[in-house]
């Protein structure tokens, strides 16, 4: 078992992972002003997207942000509501390292945090 999978390559376990189904609706999507009523045109339904964040050791670290620094993504994730694997392209939003324990006063032996969202094309 994988959680995530990027251009067939299976990455770490993540530390913290969660899946979203969002629709995408148009900007005149609004409340009527007099009633209250939601008039809503939805454009498209159930766009994933997946936050997910790790706790890697430097080395691990520098290579993961290789792996999410290209603008498309071939996804493969463990998706709950689809009760398996979906396989979907993807980009990595806010890419993100956070400086986590320091180890042996090394950059690749301490751990830092990496964290960033997976949105659907």
């Amino acid at each position: 078992m994988y959680f995530l999978a990027i251009n067939g390559k299976t990455l770490p376990v993540p530390s913290y992972y969660r899946v979203d189904n969002d629709d995408i609706d148009s900007t005149d999507s609004k409340r009527s002003d007099e009633t209250g009523t939601m008039h809503r045109r939805r454009l498209r339904k159930g766009v994933r997207t997946c936050e997910v964040k790790w706790i890697l050791d430097g080395t691990a670290a520098m290579g993961l942000h290789t792996d999410l620094s290209e603008p498309l993504l071939s996804v493969s994730l463990l998706d709950p509501a689809a009760a398996g694997y979906e396989e979907c392209e993807m980009y990595a939003k806010n890419l993100t390292s956070v400086f986590y324990q320091q180890q042996n006063a090394s950059e690749t032996k301490s751990w830092w945090e990496i964290s960033c969202t997976l949105v659907e094309y």
